[in-house]
This record gives C-alpha cells, sequence and structure tokens, in this order.
C-alpha cells in the first residue's frame, strides 16, 4: 500500500509541475490525485492572474483605495511646501539658482546621509522615522514661513533667501520620502496611482498658491503643517502593501521573472532618468538659464495638461495596460522634451509655450521618479531612505548641475546650436538606454522560461523513471525480506550510519538528496551576475541578497513562499509574511519587519492557513520541503 501510495505522490508531482504556469490544488483537494483537470482549471492555469485578481469597478474600486486617501494628501501636502517656497508655485518654470542651486547644496548634504546609511547599513526603526518626520514637518513649515516675514521685516536678503530654500528643500525631500516609504511593497496599479494622484492634487495645491502672491507662502506654511494629522490618519488606515493588488505578474512591478533581470532593468530606468534630468535642466532655462515667465494661459494650460496626463496613467493603469510604466512612460517623456525643443524653435518670442511642456515635463519626472524610488523600496533590502536619497541624487543632482552649469557657462548659454545639440544628444542616449534594455530583458526573460522548462521537464523524467525503479526494487525487497543477509555488500560492509551500504541501496535505491542538492546547485548558478561589475553595482544599489548565511537562507525561504503564493493565490502581502514566519519568526517581529501591526500580522497568518489548508508551522515546512524547488 505505501508504495502505492509512494507512486502516486510522485505522478501528483508531475501532473503539477508539467507546466511553467501550472498551479497546485490545496491540501484539501487531495482526494483527486492522478484525475484529469478539467477544462476549467486548465483554463485558470493559463490565466491565474486574471482569475485571482479581477479588477474591480465602480465603488468596489473606490472602497478599495480610500485607506490610501491620508498617504495621499500628506504626499501633496509635502511637495505643496516645497514647490510654493523652492519654485515659486512655479509662476515661472523654477527660480533660477534658488531652485537648482538650493537642490545642489541640500543634495551634497543628502550624500553624506545616503553614504553612512549605506556604509554602515543603517535601518531605521519605525519611532526613529517617525521622529525625523515631525521634525521635518516642523520645520518645513517655518522655512516657508520665514520667507515672506523676512521680507516684511527688511531682512530679506540673496543669502537669506538662497539658505532658506536650502533648508525648505531639505527637510521638504525628507517629508516626501516618509510618504514614498509608506507605499513600499505595494503592486504597481497601487504606486501609480498613489503618485499621479498626489501629483494632481498638488498641481490644483500649488496653483492656488500663485494666484495669491505673497499669502501663497502661510498657505503652503498650513499646509505643510496639515501633514500632522494625515499622519494620525494614515497609521490607524492600510497601507498601500495591504491592498490587494490586481497587477499582472509580468508588470514592472510585478517582476514575476528572475530578480536579476528586475535588478537590471530598475539600473537601466535609474540611468536613464538621470540623463533625462539633463534635457530638463537645460530646458528649463533655455536659452541663457533665465527662468521662463508663464503667461495666465500658458500657466493654466501647464496645470491641466499635466492633470490630463496624470488621469490618462491612471486609467491605463486601471485597464491593465502592462507597458504604461515601462515604455510607454519613456516614450511619453521623450516626447514631452522633443516638443519643447521644437516650441521653443518656433515661438522664439513666446518662450512660455515650449515652457509649458518644459515644465509637464518635470512634473511628470517627479511622479515617475516617485514610482522608481518604491520600486527600489520594495525590492532592495537597505534602509527605505537610502533609495530614496539616492533617487533625489540621481534625478534632481543630474537636472541641478545641467542648470547650474548653463546659468555660469557663458559659451554654453550664448549657443543655442551647441545646447540643442547637447539636449537631442541626451534624448537619444537616454531612450537607446530605456528601450534597449526593456528588449535584452524581455529576450532574456523568455530564454529563461525557456530553459526552466526544459530543466524541470528533464528533472520530472529523472524523477519518475527513479521512482519506478524505487518501486520495482522495493517489491523485490518485500519478496525476499530477510534475504539480503546473503548479500556480500551488506555482509561486509559498515553499519549505515558508519557510511556502509543499507538494503535499499543494495537493490538500487538512490537517495534523492544529492538530486535536490544539484538542481539547487544549477539554479543557484543561473541565478548569478554575468560579471564581478554587475555584482559590484547590485551590492552598490543593495539590490543583493546579502553575503551571511542568513541572508541566502531568507532569500531562500521567500522563493518558496514565492511558489506557494502561486500555488494557493495568495497576495503579495501573505507571501511577505509566509516568507518570514516560516523561516521560524514570531508574529511579534514579523509585525516589526514588515511594519504592520501584530494584529494585522496575525490576520494575515490565519489566512494563509484558510488557503493553503495547512494547520501549523511545521506543516509549511513539510510542504515547501516536498513541493517547492
Amino acid at each position: 500500500m505505501r508504495i502505492n501510495k509512494a507512486g502516486d505522490s510522485i505522478a501528483q508531482r508531475a501532473q503539477g509541475q508539467g507546466g511553467v504556469s501550472a498551479s497546485r490544488q490545496p491540501a484539501s483537494a487531495s482526494s483527486a490525485v492522478g484525475a484529469e483537470p478539467s477544462a476549467q482549471t486548465r483554463t485558470d492555469r493559463l490565466a491565474p492572474d486574471d482569475a485571482a485578481h479581477p479588477m474591480p469597478t465602480g465603488m468596489k474600486l473606490l472602497t478599495l483605495y480610500i485607506p490610501l486617501i491620508p498617504s495621499i494628501l500628506g504626499l501633496c501636502f509635502a511637495r505643496a511646501g516645497l514647490i510654493v517656497a523652492g519654485y515659486g508655485s512655479y509662476t515661472h518654470t523654477d527660480e533660477g539658482i534658488f531652485t537648482d542651486g538650493a537642490m545642489l547644496a541640500a543634495l551634497s548634504i543628502m550624500a553624506v546621509i545616503m553614504l553612512v546609511i549605506g556604509v554602515r547599513k543603517i535601518r531605521l526603526k519605525k519611532r526613529t522615522t517617525n521622529r525625523i518626520m515631525r521634525t521635518c514637518i516642523v520645520l518645513e513649515a517655518a522655512c516657508v514661513l520665514i520667507l515672506p516675514l523676512a521680507h516684511v521685516a527688511g531682512a530679506f536678503s540673496p543669502n537669506v533667501h538662497f539658505w532658506l530654500c536650502v533648508a525648505v528643500t531639505f527637510f521638504g525631500s525628507f517629508a516626501i520620502f516618509y510618504w514614498l516609504r509608506r507605499a513600499r511593497g505595494c503592486g504597481s496599479t497601487t504606486a501609480v496611482l498613489y503618485v499621479f494622484s498626489a501629483l494632481a492634487i498638488s498641481e490644483v495645491e500649488i496653483y492656488v498658491c500663485s494666484l495669491i502672491g505673497t499669502y501663497g507662502f502661510y498657505v503652503a506654511a498650513a499646509l505643510a503643517l496639515l501633514q500632522f494629522p494625515c499622519m494620525l490618519s494614515a497609521r490607524k488606515n492600510k497601507l498601500a502593501n495591504d491592498i490587494e493588488s490586481f497587477t499582472p505578474n509580468d508588470d514592472f512591478f510585478g517582476f514575476a521573472t528572475t530578480l536579476l533581470s528586475s535588478k537590471r532593468f530598475l539600473t537601466a530606468t535609474a540611468t536613464s532618468i538621470g540623463v533625462l534630468s539633463i534635457v530638463d535642466g537645460f530646458l528649463r532655462g533655455y536659452p541663457d538659464g533665465v527662468p521662463i515667465a508663464f503667461q495666465p494661459a500658458t500657466r493654466v494650460a501647464y496645470g491641466l495638461l499635466t492633470i490630463a496626463i496624470c488621469v490618462i496613467v491612471i486609467s491605463m493603469m486601471m485597464h491593465k495596460r502592462k507597458s504604461v510604466m515601462t515604455v510607454g512612460m519613456f516614450i511619453l517623456l521623450e516626447l514631452f522634451a522633443c516638443a519643447a525643443l521644437v516650441l521653443y524653435a518656433a515661438f522664439p518670442d513666446m518662450p512660455d509655450i515650449g515652457a509649458v511642456f518644459t515644465t509637464t515635463l518635470n512634473a511628470l519626472l517627479v511622479a515617475f521618479t516617485w514610482y522608481i524610488i518604491i520600486a527600489f523600496m520594495s525590492f532592495g533590502w537597505r534602509d527605505p531612505y537610502y533609495y530614496a536619497l539616492g533617487g533625489w541624487i540621481v534625478w534632481l543632482g543630474c537636472r541641478a548641475i545641467a542648470r547650474v552649469t548653463l546659468i555660469n557657462v557663458q559659451s554654453l548659454s550664448t549657443n543655442d546650436l551647441l545646447i540643442n545639440a547637447i539636449m537631442g544628444t541626451c534624448v537619444v542616449i537616454s531612450t537607446q538606454v530605456a528601450l534597449g534594455q526593456f528588449l535584452k530583458v524581455s529576450q532574456m526573460e523568455a530564454d529563461e522560461r525557456h530553459d526552466l522548462h526544459v530543466r524541470r521537464m528533464e528533472r520530472l523524467e529523472k524523477q519518475l523513471s527513479r521512482a519506478q525503479a524505487n518501486v520495482e526494487a522495493l517489491t523485490i525487497l518485500k519478496d525476499n525480506a530477510g534475504g539480503y543477509g546473503e548479500c556480500s555488500a551488506c555482509v561486509n560492509a559498515a553499519p549505515v550510519g558508519a557510511g556502509g551500504a543499507s538494503p535499499l541501496q543494495c537493490a538500487g535505491i538512490m537517495p534523492t538528496e544529492n538530486v535536490d542538492q544539484d538542481e539547487a546547485a544549477d539554479e543557484s548558478r543561473n541565478a548569478q551576475p554575468d560579471s564581478k561589475h554587475g555584482m559590484r553595482l547590485v551590492r552598490l544599489m543593495g539590490l543583493d541578497e546579502g553575503d551571511s548565511i542568513a541572508d541566502i537562507r531568507k532569500a531562500t525561504m521567500r522563493n518558496n513562499a514565492e511558489q506557494m503564493g502561486k500555488q494557493f493565490l495568495l497576495s503579495d502581502r501573505e507571501v511577505e509574511v509566509l516568507a518570514l514566519y516560516a523561516l521560524g519568526w514570531t508574529q511579534k517581529r514579523v509585525a516589526e519587519e514588515l511594519y504592520i501591526s501584530p494584529s494585522t500580522a496575525h490576520a494575515h497568518i490565519k489566512r494563509i492557513y484558510a488557503k493553503t489548508g495547512l494547520h501549523s508551522r511545521q506543516e509549511i515546512l513539510d510542504f515547501m520541503d516536498q513541493y517547492t524547488s
């Protein structure tokens, strides 16, 4: 009987692993072992994403994202204070040296902080991040208020203005980082809704501030202080990563295939943003570095165009357009850059027309950079502030350097042809890096999926043949019970525990541990970066899994949890909880690691047990050992 059960178990595993996207039935359905799957089951296996994560509509969609409102508003308020103080509420494209010069000074301090976090591998606790946030809110609001008050008191000077802008930029940026931190780990659709709705709402706030002149500073300071109630409300609601996502697995944020491809993709994206930011820096002061003033009509046109693009991007993501935040976003950004160049040349006496597209390009880069920062925060092992600082340095650093160079280098600012040539070259480079990497990653992932399928089929064939041989050998042993003492290998061998041969080995039954080790080694080799340079870059970005045995074990358990997530249709958050829980962590420690409450962690674990049909941590480990690779 036991022999028959063993054979049936092998057959069951062979059926479940026969396809690349095959999903297994829960343990409660084990009675159907060996039965041919129905047409409906085969359909679900071919398209598990649509079946598991249908797109909500109407009130369900609104209800789903209501918990994000406090965080979205907090992000809006943080940006509003920064833009009103450091960018002049976009009455011009910016305020020249008080915008990008102040940004460059603030970024130099941020670079030091990023270096310390990276070298010392600092992980800030929740209490520390809350204290930092409260301090940043108070100081951001105070600096915004001091700007008009210093002017009224007669103590206003360019130096005072500059350093106040530096302070607002620094504290406002860290406030933004806090709100981006709250969105880490969410799905791509949730992330797009989060950042683009925040951008659209903040544009309305900033426009109102631009209409009321000096009073706009007081409004901006009040908006900055409103982050306090947003913090209190957000802590009572779901985090962004607790919201059930209906994002397709192969979308930009899903990273359904190899982790290495994801790293390459993120690296290429960051590089492309940096190069495109150089174009943005030149365009905002085209051609001589002086900020371009908006007319009332063009100021409204810029605001409406930005909001319209935000609505379109969100709508397309809601309809599961997979390429919106990859190829689509880069094409959109580059089209705006090219349109600005053409309009500057077509209307030399009305540069504000070209400035509409320039400033919209800058606003879209804001939202896209937020999106990329959330991606890094979600998939890297370093502290989230590390990635936020890195994103700020790449995007705003490149932009600020270009703009300050345009202001201070006379030969550059007086040569329109040279500036156009530089900007055109940068657009081409950005396009080639981004789109070329997209094609490379797509091809590499297709090849890896094919190779993985071939390896799995080969392993299944070996397992089936070995199972058949084992069944035959066990049958022989059963028929000749007690007779194997005549075997000279068994008689003369040392005890089994001392390395001698067992009766099973004499019968030709080999242990499966060696096979599993070979498979693991093969997969490990395939997962290594192509070069030492690639590994160094991955480690610098904090996208590696660390060097310790504990990190390797954690990464392995994460892989096992992801496989179980596909089999039992677990949410992304449940997969995260499962990976840590299977490591032996307590529910309290899991909650601290994922920045959720212990009750939320407990609820996730209960749902995991309910979906899998398992009843203990040991049963989870046994299932992983038996049914995951």
